[in-house]
């Protein structure tokens, strides 16, 4: 029974079953990294030495590790330094990146047979440890980040040599190449537009001690025109005001929405309230008319000044209809269209036709209504319950994925393959 219980709510609530999915994963997740994380051995040698391997890259790492000494157990974290080159390797591994490095640095350019963009003079040797430091003959063609000083430069080409000392723990090897340095390749609006920086340049540097800078007013016979160039704040105040304001629609939407649905709500929940009351009167001898005023007249005491409620204001209204003289079952039918939800619609008709027929019978029915009213009642507020455990699954699964996240990234990074 439990169990039929279990699954109607999962169908009624597919979150719940979600839940339960996520919950699952999480839950094998944590099973495969816990055993993953506590199910290594240590690693021996051919002695049955247990040994701790070093990275092959050089890069040092810290193992958490526990000791055992007699009945004690103590957790500590091993250093472990990467592993480093010997004689030979170390030749070796000079002579790779001499070859290497000769490609590394070429940036944007295709050789160092004519070279006319920055060479990326690196630091480093990826990947080995080795460190790189840079030497050259001529700082004024070359500095020593590799940028280019094109006032120095010739179209026949400037020869560079470069100098690359390679330091790896106090071993250094020096590797020397040569480089053409060309100017860059300018387009014909490049090289117009560099005379004229150059030319701003220059005015910028004649009237220092004046008020003021003269622009340029032509470079190579070709006329120039300033003007300020276009400023954006503008469109940004544009695009946030209109952000904003659509924004404020829709909030308004949704806001109105929000309160419309609140209304239906507290309507169906005053329905049997209502109903209640009105068969209480009738099977008290009153008439239709009667119950109905006695029922505003109640609401009219109670509110003294607190918010109103529709499903009784609406009443308000058709009792002063009632009293203006419109036809009093046009006035219960009209009622049950202004709530706009089915039982009052329902509870209007009912009565306008008993006020046609004659009031035989309307206990019994009221009754009924009553009964269905209530359960009604009863299943909307199970219903609301359910939002509001949904609800807050919402801040559980936030919380529940940043417990994850303090747990399983560290456990990964831990992780020594």
């Amino acid at each position: 029974m439990k169990w039929k219980r279990i699954k109607k709510t999962v169908r009624e609530n597919p979150v719940y079953l979600k839940a339960g999915i996520l919950a699952a994963a999480a839950v094998i997740c944590f099973v495969c990294v816990y055993i993953w994380d506590n199910s290594r051995e240590i690693q021996t040698n051919e002695n049955g030495e247990k040994i701790l391997e070093r990275d092959e890259k050089g890069k040092d790492q810290t193992c958490e590790m526990k000791v055992r000494i007699g009945d004690k157990e103590e957790e500590m974290n091993v250093f472990v330094s990467g592993r480093k080159y010997n004689e030979e390797e170390l030749k070796e591994a000079f002579r790779d990146a001499g070859e290497k490095i000769e490609t590394l640095i070429l940036g944007e350019n295709e050789s160092l047979d004519e070279v006319r963009h920055d060479l990326d003079l690196i630091t480093e040797i990826p990947g080995t440890g080795i460190t790189v430091s840079w030497q050259m003959d001529r700082y004024d063609v070359i500095d020593s980040r590799g940028c280019i000083q094109e006032d120095a430069l010739t179209e026949e080409g400037t020869l560079v040599k470069l100098t690359a000392v390679l330091s790896y723990e106090g071993e250094k090897a020096s590797h020397e190449f040569y480089t053409k340095v060309f100017p860059p390749i300018l387009s014909s609006d490049e090289k117009l537009m560099e005379k004229v920086e150059s030319s701003i340049t220059r005015a910028d540097e004649e009237t220092r001690t004046e008020n003021y800078m003269v622009l340029p007013d032509q470079v190579n016979g070709e006329v120039l025109q300033w003007e300020y160039g276009k400023e954006t704040r503008a469109a940004s105040i544009l695009i946030l005001g209109v952000g904003a304001a659509f924004m404020l629609i829709v909030s308004d939407g949704q806001r109105k929405k929000e309160e419309e649905k609140k209304q239906v709500r507290q309507m169906k929940l005053d329905y049997p309230k209502i109903v209640n009351k009105f068969n209480l009167y009738i099977r008290a001898g009153m008439t239709i008319r009667r119950a109905w005023f006695m029922i505003v007249r109640d609401y009219e005491k109670k509110r003294s000044g607190k918010e109103g409620r529709r499903a009784y204001d609406e009443m308000v209204y058709a009792m002063h209809q009632i009293r203006g003289g419109i036809p009093e079952g046009e006035c219960y039918e009209k009622y049950g269209m202004r709530c706009n939800v089915s039982s009052y619609r329902k509870f209007g008709s009912l009565l306008a036709q008993n006020l046609r027929k004659g009031s035989g019978g309307l206990t019994e029915v009221l009754g009924r209504e009553a009964e269905e009213a209530f359960e009604d009642r009863k299943n909307l507020a199970k219903k609301l319950g359910e939002e509001a455990g949904t609800k807050l699954m919402i801040p559980m699964f936030l919380m529940l994925i940043i417990v994850f996240a303090i747990v399983i990234i560290p456990a990964f990074f831990s992780i020594q393959i």
